[in-house]
């Protein structure tokens, strides 16, 4: 598939940074639908007096308000030929600005909103859709086009709403719920004028679960939406970031059919009848739970301990209290009457199976290896992906330990792996076979006994694992930087600033940073840069004491874990330059 080969009608805008968000006095009282803020409401339908939600920015989601900003920017800049204004509006937050004023117009909203106790006709609005945001939902505003573009002419801005299960260049009709703040967000009644990349999605739940995001959108455009997701995620962490290229996202074999977990679970309400309470996933904007009798992206197994989980859960209801959260996990386990363990039975030879015990042990296969660890614990769910996800891994770190060998002639120069953050091994032990010696290291005791017995299942005698904290790893290694690589696999939230320093001051020949959190991986390399440890063209950040290691970022290769999702993974490889 072509590296850019979805239409860029969907795709979000061509990433900036350095936003800041302050208003200008005269962009707050631009109201082109003439519509009475909430605040002058003082009653709900029911006569109650209506308390205003007080709006926080620390409450508002980050992502829309950059696919804002960057929106209003890319309109003004296109105009800019028509207007006679030098600089970008202080009403788009390029410029430390007005604080005050910012919060007078975030806080303000023209429109009713459901939550705020308007009638179900004030909250319903014809919009425009204008970009998707990189957690798959969609920013739109009452002005059509031409109406945006000489609004933000003049250096005003209108006001936005965050829809989900749209495109950009759609036309919806929607109701507002809760405002948040500088925008509102609001469901979608319907779609009134179609993307030409819309889809039916197959899923009949789709549109109210919030498990999906995507399934509107052929699985090609959602490759290349996730690619510009990392590139975004990228140029925002810093402008010279933006320079990087970033390949085209590796896809899942199995688009659909490809969990190998699923959490469903219910809550009891008063006045439900035991007999009626729904079990599956939220529905979306809400916390009420919407019954979903099959999950189509869960594996065949899965989706048979999905229909299992739900018969024996409403066969004890009575039983619960306040409701649960249940378990399906698929596992291998030998066929029946082979009378052999999962250890003495080739990875071939296992047969598929569910379990709904999260106090069970369950086995996945990566190729010809097996991994054991409690049905509760993290493991990545799409089975499918893993061996080229794995195998990207270990090739990486093996074409250069041979290209950065290539001047004294050995076989490769990197002897010695470290796996961060190891959990149960996966990582470390994939690529053992091209190490003298893999040291892995985990802060949970559980996870570190885990993959000592997954060494020794899949005979990784060269490995150790040991239990403690990944900031202070470095203490307990005494091997060669230069002939050392290391993988970097943290949760969403990241690595912390500790760890990254000591990875600096340490200097390991080649890194590997895997990330599920994109926009925190992005942060802690932009964090290596600001020590002077990474280059990009060139160019490095200007420090009192120059590291020993600087590196270069050689390539940045997204994978589709998650498809029907917003989610990403991503890999980073960074090499030292000497």
């Amino acid at each position: 598939m072509p590296e850019h080969s979805a239409d860029s009608s969907m795709l979000p805008l061509a990433p900036d940074t350095g936003l800041k968000r302050a208003v200008s006095p005269s962009a707050l009282s631009t109201d082109p639908a003439g519509a009475k803020p909430e605040q002058k409401r003082p009653k709900t339908q029911q006569g109650r007096p209506h308390r205003p939600r007080r709006l926080r920015k620390a409450d508002a989601d980050e992502t829309v308000l950059d696919a804002i900003e960057l929106l209003l920017r890319e309109t003004w800049l296109n105009g800019r030929a028509a207007t006679d204004c030098p600089e970008i509006p202080a009403a788009f937050g390029w410029s430390s600005g007005d604080q005050d004023a910012e919060a007078a117009y975030s806080r303000s909203p023209p429109v009713p909103a459901k939550l705020a106790g308007a009638s179900e006709a004030e909250c319903t609005f014809d919009v425009y859709v204008y970009e998707m945001t990189e957690r798959g939902v969609s920013i739109a505003a009452r002005e059509a086009p031409e109406q945006l573009h000489e609004l933000v002419s003049q250096g005003q801005r209108p006001w936005f709403f965050v829809v989900p299960f749209t495109l950009k260049g759609e036309q919806a009709r929607i109701r507002s719920v809760r405002h948040e703040w500088g925008y509102t967000q609001s469901d979608l009644l319907e779609v009134t004028e179609k993307s030409p990349l819309r889809i039916e999605a197959p899923c009949a739940y789709f549109g109210r679960c919030s498990g999906c995001q995507l399934q509107h959108v052929r699985y090609n455009h959602q490759l290349e939406f996730k690619r510009q997701v990392v590139e975004r995620a990228f140029a925002h962490a810093n402008p010279l970031f933006g320079k990087l290229p970033v390949l085209s996202v590796s896809q899942s074999p199995l688009p659909y059919g490809y969990r190998t977990k699923l959490t469903p679970h219910f809550d009891l309400r008063k006045n439900t009848p035991i007999d009626n309470v729904p079990i599956g996933f939220n529905i979306v904007g809400q916390r009420r739970v919407l019954d979903i009798e099959d999950c189509m992206i869960g594996t065949d197994v899965v989706r048979r301990g999905f229909a299992q989980t739900r018969k024996d859960a409403h066969a004890k209801m009575a039983s619960y209290k306040r409701g649960a959260t249940l378990l399906v996990r698929e596992t291998n386990v030998p066929g029946e009457g082979s009378g052999t363990s999962v250890a003495d039975t080739p990875a071939a030879e296992l047969v598929k199976e569910y379990t709904l015990d999260p106090k069970s042990w369950v086995t996945d296969i990566v190729g010809d290896l097996k991994f054991r660890y409690p049905a509760s614990s993290f493991f990545q769910n799409n089975a499918s992906i893993l061996p080229a996800f794995t195998g990207y891994v270990r090739e990486e770190l093996h074409k250069w330990s041979r290209q950065l060998a290539a001047n004294d002639g050995s076989d490769g120069v990197l002897k010695t792996l470290i796996d961060a953050y190891c959990g149960s091994g996966l990582f470390g032990i994939a690529c053992h076979q091209d190490f003298e010696k893999v040291l892995g290291i985990e802060i949970s005791n559980e996870s570190i006994s885990c993959a000592g017995d997954n060494a020794k299942m899949n005979g990784a005698t060269n490995t150790d694992f040991l239990l403690g904290d990944a900031a202070r790893l470095f203490e307990k290694v005494d091997s060669d930087p230069s002939s050392t690589a290391v993988i970097i696999d943290p949760p969403r939230k990241g690595s912390n600033p500790d760890f990254l320093d000591q990875l600096i001051a340490y200097g390991p020949r080649v890194i590997v940073y895997i990330a599920c959190g994109v926009p925190a991986q992005a942060r802690d390399i932009n964090h290596m840069y600001s020590r002077g440890a990474v280059s990009v063209d060139g160019h490095t950040a200007t420090v009192d004491s120059k590291p020993a290691a600087v590196y270069r970022i050689a390539a940045i290769q997204p994978f589709d874990l998650f498809p029907q999702t917003y989610h990403v993974e991503n890999i980073v490889t960074l090499v030292r330059e000497d």
